[in-house]
């Protein structure tokens, strides 16, 4: 239980005032606890990732190996879209594209080889597993987080361009019957 700094009376939780003296209370801050991401926010970020990212991927060669940059571009792109305000957040969906993109495309990849009974060795035939190969998916976390960084840094923030309205209050004091009674008064409806 809080005591008042002025006479230490004990207060109540949600005292402004002391009941004893009067005086104002000062309010402890209290952590602001992190919002979770909606699920709802997760499947739309996922699924308008994975399209932007296999039509990224559908508009190059067939020769041409991207690896990462159909998921790192749209996972930028999303986490823009979004107007993500934190990292976390941006992180987050950056993960959600990439995982969405790669299932997409590895469904649509294998779906048409099974569709057309083509063997998986048969597709590739001739194809041998680089160094590079290795590596770009071993990369494919780290190039998630560089996207949202880059995602984040990039997203306006919702403070601009917009102004701060900062609210005054006065404190009226009258003594009367009973004791001291306090008002206060809002400087932009001039209200008592």
């Amino acid at each position: 239980m809080t005591k008042c700094e002025k006479c230490g009376f004990p207060l109540p939780e949600d005292a402004e005032y002391c009941p004893n003296c009067g005086a104002p209370v000062r309010k402890k801050a209290m952590p602001i606890k992190a919002s979770l991401i909606s699920l709802e926010k997760i499947l739309q970020a996922g699924i308008l990732g994975a399209f932007i990212s296999v039509m990224i991927a559908s508009l190059i060669p067939s020769r041409a190996e991207l690896y990462f940059v159909p998921s790192f571009l749209s996972s930028i792109l999303v986490i823009f879209l979004f107007r993500t305000k934190r990292l976390e957040e941006a992180v987050f969906l950056a993960f959600t594209v990439y995982l969405f993109a790669d299932a997409i495309l590895g469904g649509i990849m294998l779906g048409t080889l099974y569709v057309k009974n083509i063997p998986l060795s048969e597709a590739y035939e001739g194809y041998e597993l680089s160094i590079l190969d290795v590596v770009s998916y071993l990369f494919n976390p780290i190039s998630a987080i560089i996207a949202a960084y880059i995602g984040n840094k990039i997203t306006p923030s919702a403070k601009e361009g917009m102004e701060e309205e900062r609210i005054s209050y006065e404190i009226k004091e009258e003594e009367g019957r009973g004791g001291i009674i306090y008002f206060q008064r809002d400087s932009r409806s001039h209200k008592i």
